[in-house]
């Protein structure tokens, strides 16, 4: 039988059949006089193999180890890696279903950072801000929980401070920064940052007074991208001990 007919038969394509030979899991027979590739059943048989090996898990450079060598210690080791791999599919998709869940229960933002969606989301609306204001919140949570590593409970933590102990004067001093034109002038600029820095010690933990340059850095460039002149100016009045 000629390739397309083999590859027909065995529900795959013949650029397949070509790769099945280039790797060696699938031996290339003899051609004919005109120069097809002449296969036999017998390829058909190990091409269809190779299929089920294929979709039990078993990888291509493992299919001629499976297929060749009948001993029970090569099959045993291929299995326990299948299985293996299986198990941690499993959890995966397990804490996928539960962030799914709990995104769903807690009202979360689907591109939220895992584990914070819920968290963020809670702050916003009690914060009031508005949508591009939280969304440029949600970038800086995505950014510091990508460079700061899988553990988002000092995040956690952080949001649950905030929310918990901040005064309504800080969330005024929020707003009024998330609202702030930039034509504004220079005493609603340092009133603001006034307002900000006043409850700072109460509402953030200490947990966070040294931050990776890095990140600093990388913040840095996320407000001179988002925030307007006035706003930065005002962070810049923050950040500035007052005389």
């Amino acid at each position: 039988m000629r390739s397309h007919q083999l590859a027909e038969l065995a529900g795959v394509t013949v650029r397949t059949l070509r790769h099945y030979h280039q790797i060696g899991v699938l031996p290339e027979p003899p051609r004919s006089p005109n120069g097809y590739r002449r296969y036999t059943v017998d390829d058909l048989v190990r091409l269809l193999r190779i299929r089920h090996l294929a979709g039990l898990g078993v990888s291509l450079t493992e299919v001629p180890g499976v297929l060749d060598d009948d001993s029970h210690e090569t099959v045993t080791t291929v299995l326990d890696r299948i299985e293996a791999d299986i198990d941690a599919k499993m959890a995966q998709l397990s804490a996928q279903r539960d962030l799914v869940r709990s995104l769903r229960t807690e009202g979360g933002a689907p591109d939220a950072p895992a584990g914070l969606g819920g968290d963020l989301s809670k702050l916003h609306r009690e914060l009031g801000l508005p949508a591009e204001a939280a969304r440029f919140d949600l970038d800086v949570a995505t950014l510091i929980a990508r460079l700061s590593g899988p553990d988002v409970h000092a995040a956690r933590e952080a949001i649950a401070n905030l929310s918990e102990h901040a005064t309504p004067a800080f969330f005024d001093a929020i707003k009024r920064l998330a609202r702030m034109p930039p034509d504004a002038p220079g005493e609603q600029r340092q009133r603001t940052a006034d307002g900000l820095r006043a409850n700072l010690p109460t509402a953030l933990p200490n947990k966070c007074e040294s931050a990776d340059t890095t990140i600093t850095k990388m913040l840095q460039e996320l407000q001179q991208l988002h925030l307007n002149s006035a706003q930065l100016d005002t962070l810049a009045r923050l950040r500035m001990p007052r005389s």
